[in-house]
């Protein structure tokens, strides 16, 4: 009898705790939305233009005077699909064009962080819900992200709606969680990433692979990857589709072979800042344009012709990749981050004293400790993960393949910090698993 009413009130405490945690898991993102409410009507316009985002801006213009099939270059040469995405708001009102955008930005990134931590919370994984809800939703480069006209932090926010629904099919894998409307589902966000930056194409494809083998083992479910396949590419396809009948190109962007083209060379280092001449490239037929497909194609074979150099580059790119915001070794297209705006780091720059710092030894130290420091962290709750169980591990290996994927392509085109920001919401998750187990191992030393 005793037992049974220790058993009932263990029961009770169980329900009480799950339940102030799925409040936090409210708060948090809330209590940031709200911050950032208060933000968006304290500042001009309502957000800021993020990195590319004059040539965003160009795109929805041609979008507004020519309808979807625009000839303006930049729909063109850049992905149609973020102007694509944000043209009803131009359409509604020019003047409060921004105010809607950084408002809805900021709702998707808010329900994609409860969405995947109320996933977590119902898994083994319920350890890391409130710590991950926390800094991701205060985290000030990604969260303030949303206030920017740029991709970058709604793919982060398309990506925790993937892994979320990945985690809540592998925590239960019955029918339901098993069914073509998961596949989808998971589809359609990757999707959607791809439409903005269709480099996460790649990503997506590999995550389905690898969710559909953790949920039917070796006998891959054909229908399953097919639907995930299909829904994928459909946001994609439309782009090839437009930009067929528009300029009578079939291809989703053009940029891809000069991107490439900046990271790569003899004396380059693999920024955006290209150093040095370009490598020779002939067209096919003698005195035509060289297209995109040629340039790729001669790329590639550079790298294969100097495995010593292709070696060094992609170390650069790799410490560009990972590289903070500021300071000395910062490398990329961050200088808009609406963080910079009130980062320490920043401000303290303003003076000589504060500059010489920053950028001298002292400043060196510190960022090279950052870097290495985030990477040991994120790799350190990886095989935290791995270690704790079958459905951790598959978790764990789900958060990482975005990341991985999202560095490995880095290597083939330039290294850039902002190129981290769409797989961010994934890594501080590891990154958090490393922090406790970490505390873990220095309580039980203790």
């Amino acid at each position: 009898m005793a037992k049974q009413i220790k058993s009932k009130k263990s029961i009770v405490e169980l329900a009480k705790s799950d339940r102030k945690l799925n409040k936090y898991l409210i708060v948090f993102p809330a209590i940031a939305l709200l911050i950032k409410l208060i933000v968006i009507f304290n500042i001009q316009a309502g957000g800021w233009a993020g990195a590319d985002g004059e040539n965003y801006l160009a795109g929805v213009d041609g979008l507004l005077n020519q309808g979807f099939f625009s000839t303006q270059e930049k729909l063109t040469y850049w992905p149609a699909g973020y102007p694509i995405l944000i043209w009803p708001f131009a359409a509604i009102s020019l003047t409060k064009f921004l105010y809607m955008l950084s408002i809805v930005q900021s709702l998707f990134f808010a329900y994609s962080t409860y969405f995947l931590s109320k996933a977590i919370q119902k898994s083994t994984l319920s350890y890391l819900a409130f710590t991950a809800s926390l800094l991701i939703s205060f985290n000030p480069t990604l969260a303030l992200g949303s206030l920017a006209i740029g991709y970058e932090t709604p793919v982060a926010s398309c990506m925790m709606m993937a892994l979320g629904l990945a985690i809540k099919s592998l925590t239960k894998p019955d029918e339901d969680n098993k069914s073509l409307r998961i596949a989808a589902f998971i589809g359609l966000w990757f999707g959607l990433a791809s439409f903005v930056q269709p480099r996460f194409l790649l990503v997506g494809v590999v995550f389905l692979l690898i969710h559909t083998f953790y949920l039917y083992g070796k006998k891959l479910n054909v229908k399953f990857i097919a639907v995930g396949a299909i829904a994928i590419v459909l946001l994609p396809a439309l782009l090839v589709f437009r930009n067929a009948q528009a300029v009578d190109k079939a291809t989703i962007s053009t940029n891809l072979g000069v991107t490439m083209y900046l990271g790569v060379g003899e004396d380059t280092l693999g920024g955006y800042n290209r150093i040095g001449p370009g490598i020779a490239c002939e067209p096919k037929t003698p005195g035509a344009e060289v297209s995109e497909n040629e340039l790729v194609l001669c790329i590639v074979k550079w790298y294969l012709s100097n495995p010593s150099k292709t070696v060094k580059l992609a170390f650069n790119k790799s410490l560009y990749f990972w590289s903070p915001w500021s300071g000395p070794v910062a490398e990329g297209t961050m200088a808009r981050n609406p963080w910079l705006k009130i980062s320490p780091v920043q401000n303290m720059q303003k003076s000589v004293d504060g500059a010489n710092l920053v950028r001298g030894g002292f400043g060196k130290f510190i960022s090279y400790s950052w870097l290495v420091g985030q990477l040991a962290l994120l790799v350190w709750g990886f095989f935290s993960l791995k270690r704790r169980g079958k459905f951790e591990m598959q978790v764990a290996v789900l958060a990482l393949t975005p990341i991985a994927l999202a560095w490995l392509i880095t290597l083939g085109t330039i290294g850039d910090h902002r190129f981290r920001i769409p797989t961010m919401s994934l890594s501080i998750l590891l990154q958090v698993a490393g922090i406790l187990a970490i505390r873990q191992r220095i309580t039980k030393a203790l």
